[in-house]
């Protein structure tokens, strides 16, 4: 497996270049530096490309490689001179002092952090090649072959993959469309934004986040990277559930764009009020860009950005409250209304514009509080040992006033989880859980935002009471302690390594589920079904148009065997012709109505039998699309185990 993946090392490295270099180059001139700009160049990178893809449909430019090049160059040159003429501004980085032993522990957390989550993705996925077998990865896979056809991969034309008009989010599909190369390559490459993500975006973000929060500790900076693979609900659950392609990519910007807003709210209020607008400018640009990108991947996740920004400003405004002046308290309550309003704004409209709320509730009160406790949201297994590092950490942070805001966000985020899968309230749980669906698994994957620097400050705790214990001791007295918080974090790079695919075979055997990229012939898209799709290229016209019952997997044919299908996502469309067509398609040479309905959609050629479909969440059965062998007006044109492709002769 590993010789797989080693193998598309040229697509991975495209991929970062993809994530990394626009965000790099727009940080370096706005005066980033160190940690702050590598991570926060991938939120300035996916929050650029997709305003791009926005505007260049208006300009009448093609959406590729090299008018994205072009576009970020013209961006960053216009974005320099307004830096000469503004003032350049300090640089933005971590302390100037040079701390070797202090960069090394931040390296060897984030390969730690970085590498165990890489290992549990590729173990998960299997081979790089493999398929997301999902009902969202029809959506999401054909999108990116929809761009590479019509050269536009805006959040306002998107939807025109199944013949909508409406905004659609789509940084996530502008992003992995510059590393899908070729069509053929589309499932790969969303592999690899996926490995992205997870072992190099996450764990930078969450760093930064971190190190911000905790007001420059380089331990905890250091920590927070090496944990960042503790949890299974971020970054693998979104991989897993849905699949959820752009959630997770909003959510790896999430930790950057708070840092990079925090860290501009603190320069504002620091300096000198000539000063003011020159030494924020640069950050405040890379924090707008990351909070488009965010905002772009998935709305509902810049609530959480919002969220996060205001509780830390208002820890801050009640801090100064007492020895503030009258003026500063006038403007410091202005700011907090005015900010919170804007939250609640957005949250309602979210969750109106959301509908109602799908998910219904699976456990009691009791068990969703367990499950907050001991980190097993959503059904998956206990994290013990993050679990005991959080409950440090909240001790610690409670006894710290400008670390409590985190531990009142981690509160909320769990009261969230609690009303998502404890409750069936219908106003409570629209209002509260809405913006994510009532999807406790959306939910649950935003915990580690908040558990992992906690966990972070209570490992790092527990570190420095050690040290501070067995100062006598000759051997510990004369380490240093980011020599001892090396060891730590070598220890638990090791024990991840020891215990991942253990916890692994656990989730396996306790869910009796296989991995969702694994195919068979039980799984969504059969082996059988998938060699079949393969072959469309061979089997029918370049300008053929298939019609099937989605919901089996048939409209991957349309990224996977490069022809058109009607329709082109998971679920059926809503008209009476279709209707028709679900339940007497196989009855065409008997039925007029049939042919008028196959008129509707454009008189499609060629049908796909995967089966009669299911009851399941996302699926139809559509007896109709079914059984046509021995039916007249259809002549078999291939076949591969029980997955066949039609010819429909009946309205010729």
């Amino acid at each position: 497996m590993i010789i797989d993946w080693l193998a598309q090392s040229g697509l991975f490295a495209l991929t970062l270049a993809v994530v990394f270099v626009p965000g790099l180059l727009i940080g370096l001139i706005l005066r980033l530096r160190g940690l702050v700009l590598w991570a926060a160049a991938p939120g300035i990178s996916v929050g650029l490309l997709s305003l791009l893809a926005i505007l260049y449909p208006l300009l009448g430019i093609r959406w590729g490689h090299l008018s994205v090049a072009v576009g970020v160059v013209i961006i960053g040159a216009l974005l320099y001179g307004l830096s000469l003429l503004v003032g350049r501004g300090r640089r933005v980085s971590l302390p100037a002092r040079r701390d070797r032993r202090a960069n090394l522990l931040l390296a060897a957390g984030l390969i730690v952090g970085g590498g165990l989550n890489a290992a549990r993705l590729m173990t998960y996925v299997g081979l790089p090649t493999a398929l997301s077998q999902t009902n969202d990865a029809v959506f999401h896979l054909n999108a990116l072959r929809w761009i590479a056809e019509t050269g536009t991969a805006s959040s306002l034309d998107v939807s025109g993959l199944i013949g909508g008009t409406s905004f659609y989010p789509a940084a996530w599909h502008a992003v992995a469309s510059l590393v899908a190369v070729d069509v053929a390559q589309i499932p790969v490459a969303a592999n690899m934004v996926s490995l992205v993500i997870a072992a190099v975006m996450w764990p930078l973000a969450i760093a930064l986040f971190a190190h911000v929060a905790s007001r420059g500790d380089r331990m905890i900076t250091a920590l927070a990277a090496a944990l960042s693979a503790g949890l299974l609900a971020f970054p693998q659950l979104m991989f897993e559930w849905g699949v959820l392609y752009p959630y997770a990519l909003s959510l790896a910007v999430v930790p950057a764009a708070a840092a990079l807003t925090i860290n501009v709210l603190r320069t504002w209020m620091g300096a000198a009020p000539g000063e003011k607008l020159r030494r924020a400018i640069g950050v405040g640009v890379a924090a707008v860009l990351a909070v488009a990108g965010t905002t772009l991947a998935q709305p509902s996740s810049v609530l959480v950005w919002g969220v996060l920004v205001m509780l830390w400003l208002t820890a801050v405004v009640l801090h100064r409250y007492r020895t503030g002046d009258r003026l500063f308290r006038r403007r410091a309550l202005v700011v907090l209304v005015a900010g919170w309003a804007a939250v609640v704004i957005v949250w309602l409209a979210l969750a109106y514009l959301a509908g109602s709320v799908l998910w219904r509730s699976y456990r009691g009160v009791p068990g969703a509080l367990v499950d907050v406790v001991l980190n097993s949201h959503s059904l998956l297994p206990a994290a013990w040992g993050m679990s005991a590092l959080l409950i440090v950490g909240i001790v610690v942070a409670v006894r710290e006033p400008r670390l409590r805001w985190l531990v009142v966000a981690w509160a909320g985020i769990s009261l969230l989880y609690v009303v998502s899968v404890a409750t069936d309230l219908p106003v409570i749980k629209r209002v509260l859980t809405g913006p994510w669906y009532g999807d406790s698994f959306r939910l649950a994957s935003i915990v580690p935002v908040l558990v992992v620097p906690l966990a972070a400050i209570g490992l790092a705790a527990l570190i420095r009471a050690i040290a501070r214990r067995w100062s006598t001791v000759r051997a510990l007295g004369r380490m240093p302690l980011a020599a001892l918080a090396m060891l730590v974090t070598a220890a638990v790079g090791i024990i991840g390594v020891v215990v991942a695919p253990v916890i692994l075979l656990r989730v396996a055997a306790d869910t009796d589920e296989q991995s969702r990229y694994a195919m068979d012939q039980d799984s969504y898209l059969s082996s059988d079904e998938y060699a079949l799709l393969r072959e469309l290229p061979e089997l029918i016209p370049e300008d053929a148009v298939i019609i099937a019952n989605p919901s089996t997997g048939a409209a991957f044919a349309y990224v996977l065997g490069n022809r058109d299908i009607i329709p082109r996502t998971w679920s059926p469309p809503q008209s009476q012709a279709w209707d028709t067509l679900a339940s007497a398609m196989r009855d065409a040479d008997d039925d007029p109505a049939v042919c008028e309905a196959l008129a509707a959609y454009g008189a499609p050629e060629y049908v796909l039998d995967f089966g009669i479909g299911g009851t399941g969440p996302g699926e139809y059965l559509m007896p109709g699309m079914t059984g046509f062998e021995g039916q007249p007006g259809f002549s078999e044109v291939a076949r591969e185990g029980d997955a066949s492709l039609w010819r429909i002769t009946a309205c010729d």
